[in-house]
């Protein structure tokens, strides 16, 4: 009985540990989006509505491409930071940082081109993607709140 209760109290404090990491590079972002080379754009809800609203309306879409679109239904918010126009000191500063949030963070994938490098984080939920952090040391970091089904995923990949 002792087990069980230790195993479900680490469960517990490792869920609430990861629900943290993404709302703390949110944070993180709003901090440094007023600098000078910081360039972010937000869409919520009613802003990503609007979008797949618009996109679903376009006639040229065939059966394909809408059920890719709907493999993004479960997508609550998108934050998009661009930071590669920032000064060296204060971009060192901020990865420094978005490094130490993510440190601990489970390692999705990692993609390599040309000496960019770009990292993807999440929590893998029972076949689905929770909470994607992408980031790319040299400028980009993206939070994608929500989730995605990887069977979905994967599905539109092979097409």
């Amino acid at each position: 009985m002792k087990k069980i209760t230790i195993t479900l109290i680490l469960l517990f404090i490792t869920a609430l540990l990861w629900a943290g990491k993404p709302a703390k590079v949110q944070t993180l972002i709003n901090q440094y989006r007023h600098n000078d080379g910081f360039e972010s754009v937000s869409f919520g809800p009613l802003g990503l509505s609007l979008m797949r609203t618009f996109a679903l309306s376009d006639s040229d879409l065939d059966e394909e491409d809408r059920a890719a679109l709907h493999a993004f239904d479960k997508i609550r918010r998108i934050c998009i930071l661009n930071f590669e126009d920032a000064g060296e000191e204060i971009k060192a500063r901020f990865v420094s940082k978005v490094r130490t949030i993510l440190d601990g963070m489970e390692l999705i994938l990692e993609a390599k081109d040309e000496g960019s490098k770009l990292s993807i984080y999440a929590e893998d939920c029972n076949g689905s993607l929770k909470d994607c952090i992408l980031f790319d040391p040299d400028g980009t970091l993206i939070v994608v709140r929500g989730s995605l089904d990887t069977e979905q995923l994967m599905a539109l990949a092979n097409d």
